[in-house]
């Protein structure tokens, strides 16, 4: 499969843009809450995942009767989907491979007056053996190697984490448990036919850049 990204014109130039933001400390009000995301950690930015990602949870979790139990977000960054989202959990818990992202988590947490379970962890390798209600993945979607160090939130080259994503998951989901990942086009669609047969998966979300053609979407996943 030809990796889209080495089709759009002009991507190079606006991945090093992207990049060159990154290098950079960033502050932000996102919900009412204070964001610092440090040089390197992938930044919410108005147009970014990260926000097109929480939009849709919030939507999803802001007609809610009762609160959900246990949320677990994977891949946390900044924090700030888990941390908007701990008024609609009853626990709430945030992981990173990254440890200066685990820091980063950390700071937003204390500045926003919370208390979060926070990890520095691959994927679910170094979380508590426990059970989770809800859990959250921003994954990395760009099917390219990482070559710099704010890549490491962005690339996944052949799609290695979502495999293992979606390997892993249902060993720590609850019992009418849900989980909700993100995905794009700019990364292997053809490894959807890996998750397996045992989940319903729906589109809950989608949109797309008309000049570009990368579209970016949100799914919702449980058990049969």
């Amino acid at each position: 499969m030809t990796k889209l990204h080495l089709q759009v014109p002009g991507f190079q130039e606006l991945h090093s843009e992207f990049l060159s933001k990154q290098s950079s400390i960033g502050t932000y009000s996102i919900n009412g809450l204070n964001i610092i995301a440090l040089s390197n950690i992938y930044h919410p930015e108005p147009e970014s995942s990260t926000l097109f990602f929480l939009k849709t949870i919030l939507e999803k979790f802001q007609h809610l009767n009762s609160k959900k139990g246990r949320l677990l977000e994977l891949g946390c960054g900044t924090g700030v989907i888990g941390l908007c989202c701990s008024e609609y959990v009853e626990e709430l818990y945030l992981s990173d491979i990254d440890e200066n992202a685990v820091f980063c988590t950390q700071i937003n947490a204390f500045l926003n007056y919370m208390q979060p379970n926070i990890y520095h962890s691959n994927l679910f390798e170094s979380l508590p053996n426990i059970l989770f209600d809800v859990i959250l993945f921003n994954i990395p979607f760009l099917d390219k190697k990482i070559e710099t160090i704010a890549e490491v939130a962005t690339n996944d080259l052949d799609g290695q984490i979502f495999l293992n994503f979606i390997k892993q998951v249902p060993k720590y989901l609850a019992p009418k448990g849900e989980v909700f990942f993100s995905y794009s086009n700019l990364g292997n669609l053809e490894l959807f036919q890996k998750i397996p047969e045992f989940f319903i998966v729906e589109k809950i979300a989608n949109e797309e850049d008309k000049k570009t053609g990368i579209s970016r979407s949100v799914f919702h996943m449980k058990i049969k």
